[in-house]
């Protein structure tokens, strides 16, 4: 740790401690922590330099330290002395009632020491020294619980000097003349590691940060002449988003931004940005990102800038790293090299990792560590990415953070997150959540903008300056369908990583009943009041004037179909289903139906002259010669490696068109319809697929040459009458009815498109009961297991004039539930 025992190794508040001085401290703190070699003793402090003094104290005494985040409840201190049952924890005047309180409900005995008590006496100590075994425990860190309870991660001294030496002695970013922040919360390992020992160790000391606002820090900066800054990716966020909003505010320093992002030249952009730079200190080397991602255009920024940023990956379960950039070697969305002594490689995607930085293991759960670490020792690290070829990682995803949509596409929530953030006139924060197959948006607004606004006026201005300008930027299946206000502070950890189990609690704490209380003034106007009650009685819904067709009222494409003949038929104008998203909410829409009506005639969409309308123009998609032969090829692998079993084939019509209605439990439904049907069913059959899932001119071509009819967003009126026409001429429609895939398995609701064609059309109805797929292929697996699946093709309901649309659909469900439930 020393290089020289008068060098200022701390540096907190007005205090200048020098090397000798800190081991002393140690060595005074050594005498209260406890002295029996393996004794675990808990930190549980705010940080400051006494924290420092016990930590190192314990390893004085070859014990183990167990930090704990200093905002923790009792509740939390309590979990964490019952599963690691420390002997001692030091902690502060401030901080003590919870520890009383958090023993109390243990029952748990343990000394209990003040850190303030000893950090600023006089002494006549002699100077520790610091001695270990490179296999010994030197740590447990409980991970942060982001999705749920938090396990105690045990790492060694040797876990944490390859670390060390990574980025000392291999790369030398920590040298003994540079000295770094302290920041981020010292009970996780990354700023412990980052902040703590590997500045201490090289001899560069540290500067504490009294506080996480701007002034302390700026200050801190200064008075510590710092080289190294180690943050989390929304404290780069800000600190760019800053400096980038007063250079956006004049021309001048626009085009001189724009001018070194062109030339990429530090020396060029240290002295037309040395402004920055003098605010950062004069002295600032390297801005260290890791916890999480960091957007590319952050990135990029800061380096325009002429600042060095270095992004590390890891997890704690690597003390913290895995791989980190070399300078000069910042590659856009990469993570960096590992280490010299880490093998990483990607196994169905995933990011593994092997070497001496990875955890001993859980502390008492060798079940869950043998869950992550593999019988060959490679840790499972739950992130997605890949390496080039010069063995470079880039993160993709976490793995239990990805959206899977209906549509099979992922989304990762963090990158809309941060292009919300981006309208930081309105936008305070936001997170994203899946709400059936839609995204939506919790935001939470600026304060001081919307003190005097309601939730309701809030919304109506989101919608119209964050949420439209940002769908109109992004394909559609990253559109945000929803958007809920939220008035408080989003949950996080210290590390300030958003904790996604707990957002819809956010979501359900407000009952949508108490939020349309505050009611907006309702237009008069007739046409408004028409279209009103109609929304109202097809969606079964209270509708407010500022709803938007899709954020809010979730239209699909049926719904648009009709709505767009209802207001033909009635007010003898049109507006096209690809152009209702772009009305801000319904009641624009009332009014341009308003200034543009020829007529004002209340009529209900006519769906049986819709149908049985000439279509014979419209050009259908047509088989190939191939269909036959892969339907064979297909069925072998399923029965082989599923153990398919198809039943009830008898139940399907010999002539005559049908509507084949499946339920929806994976992305392999498609293909076992195809490979149950009988061989001249199937060649006669034709799939409905949203345009999503056909997206690129391969997919396009592959659809038109495998009858696969697309539902065009841009015209969803000739996609339904295509699938009228592929009827009309004796053939066959597969269409699922629940539109996306299940998400626990159950069924979904059933939409109505297959019941009008059948009732309209006169033709039967074939339900089909698949079981076992969402087991092979739930949203959450990318890869399919051999769990057995069944397929099961019921008797027809015939339609009937009787009947309503509704009648039809209900029945189909029914049909399918009642075979579900079956053993």
């Amino acid at each position: 740790m020393i290089k020289d025992s008068n060098r200022i190794a701390i540096i907190a508040s007005e205090r200048n401690i020098s090397f000798q001085e800190l081991l002393q401290r140690i060595t005074l703190y050594s005498h209260y922590t406890p002295r029996q070699a393996g004794e675990k003793t808990l930190i549980f402090a705010e940080n400051r330099e006494g924290w420092i003094y016990a930590f190192y104290s314990i390893w004085n005494n070859h014990g183990i330290a167990v930090p704990v985040d200093a905002s923790s409840t009792v509740s939390d201190v309590a979990y964490i002395i019952n599963d690691c049952k420390p002997a001692c924890v030091w902690t502060t005047a401030q901080k003590l009632d919870v520890v009383k309180a958090a023993i109390q409900e243990t029952g748990h005995t343990m000394d209990v020491c003040l850190i303030e008590d000893y950090e600023l006496i006089e002494m006549h100590e002699e100077n520790a020294q610091i001695t270990y075994r490179e296999e010994d425990t030197a740590l447990i860190i409980y991970t942060s619980g982001t999705t749920g309870s938090p396990k105690g991660v045990m790492l060694s001294f040797q876990n944490i000097l390859v670390n060390v030496r990574a980025v000392s002695k291999e790369v030398p970013i920590f040298t003994e003349d540079r000295r770094t922040l302290i920041l981020l919360p010292l009970h996780h390992v990354l700023p412990l590691v980052g902040t703590v020992v590997m500045p201490l160790y090289v001899g560069g000391g540290v500067a504490i940060c009294p506080a996480m606002s701007g002034p302390a820090i700026m200050d801190t900066l200064q008075r510590g002449k710092i080289g190294i800054m180690v943050g989390v990716p929304r404290l780069w966020q800000t600190l760019y988003g800053g400096i980038k909003k007063k250079i956006d505010a004049m021309a001048i320093t626009r085009g001189l931004f724009n001018l070194c992002a062109s030339l990429n030249n530090k020396t060029i952009s240290r002295i037309i940005f040395k402004t920055v730079h003098q605010k950062l200190g004069g002295h600032m080397k390297y801005l260290v990102s890791g916890g999480a991602a960091l957007d590319r255009e952050i990135a990029l920024g800061l380096e325009t800038l002429g600042l060095n940023l270095l992004e590390g990956y890891g997890m704690t379960e690597a003390a913290p790293m895995i791989a980190f950039t070399r300078p000069g070697d910042l590659v856009p969305n990469c993570v960096g090299i590992p280490l010299s002594v880490t093998e990483c490689k990607i196994v169905n995607g995933e990011v593994c990792a092997k070497g001496p930085n990875i955890m001993q293991g859980y502390y008492n759960r060798p079940e869950e560590t043998a869950a992550v670490i593999d019988k060959d020792g490679f840790l499972h690290t739950g992130d997605l990415g890949h390496m080039d070829e010069k063995g470079r990682v880039y993160i993709t995803g976490r793995s239990k953070e990805i959206i899977v949509l209906s549509n099979g596409k992922n989304v990762q929530p963090n990158e809309i997150e941060y292009k919300l953030e981006k309208y930081t006139e309105r936008v305070k924060e936001a997170a994203v959540v899946q709400d059936g197959d839609m995204l939506r948006a919790i935001i939470v607004p600026q304060t001081e903008w919307a003190q005097n606004l309601s939730d309701e006026e809030v919304e109506e201005i989101l919608k119209r300056e964050v949420l439209e300008p940002y769908n109109l930027t992004v394909t559609n299946y990253k559109k945000l369908m929803s958007l809920f206000v939220y008035r408080g502070e989003l949950p996080r950890t210290r590390m300030e990583k958003l904790k996604r189990y707990m957002l819809k609690d956010i979501i359900q704490s407000v009952s949508p009943s108490i939020k349309k209380e505050t009611l907006i003034e309702e237009p008069v106007f007739e046409e408004y009041q028409i279209l009103k009650k109609y929304i109202e009685e097809e969606k079964q819904i209270h509708l407010r004037p500022t709803d938007h067709i899709e954020t809010d009222l979730a239209f699909d494409s049926l719904d648009m179909v009709a709505l767009e003949g209802f207001i033909q038929q009635t007010f003898g104008t049109s507006i096209r289903t690809a152009d209702m998203p772009g009305y801000r909410n319904i009641q624009t829409m009332a009014e341009y139906i308003a200034n543009s009506k020829t007529r004002m005639e209340v009529q209900e969409e006519d769906w049986h002259q819709f149908l049985n309308a000439d279509s014979s123009q419209l050009e259908l998609p047509h088989g190939n010669a191939f269909m036959p032969m892969s339907r064979l090829i297909v069925r072998g692998v399923f029965k082989l490696y599923n153990r398919l079993t198809i039943k009830g084939v008898d139940n399907i019509p010999t002539e005559g068109p049908m509507i084949i209605a499946p339920n929806h439990q994976s992305y392999l439904d498609g293909p076992l319809v195809s490979a149950s049907l009988p061989a001249e069913i199937m060649r006669n059959s034709f799939y409905y697929a949203t345009e999503e899932h056909m997206r690129g001119r391969f997919r396009q071509a592959y659809a038109r040459s495998n009858n696969i009819v697309l539902m065009e967003r841009s015209n969803l009126r000739d996609s339904i009458l295509k699938l009228a026409e592929v009827l009309k001429r004796g053939k066959h429609v597969v269409i699922f009815p629940e539109g996306a895939r299940t998400h626990t398995g159950e069924l979904s609701q059933f939409k109505k498109t297959f019941a009008i064609l059948s009732r309209e059309l006169h033709v039967p109805v074939v339900p089909v009961c698949i079981k076992g797929a969402f087991e092979a292929l739930p949203r959450s697996k990318r890869f399919v297991s051999p769990h057995q699946i069944e397929i099961e093709y019921l008797p027809p309901i015939l339609p009937d004039d009787n009947l309503t649309y509704d009648d039809i659909a209900n029945q189909v469900k029914q049909a399918i539930h009642e075979c579900l439930k079956k053993q």
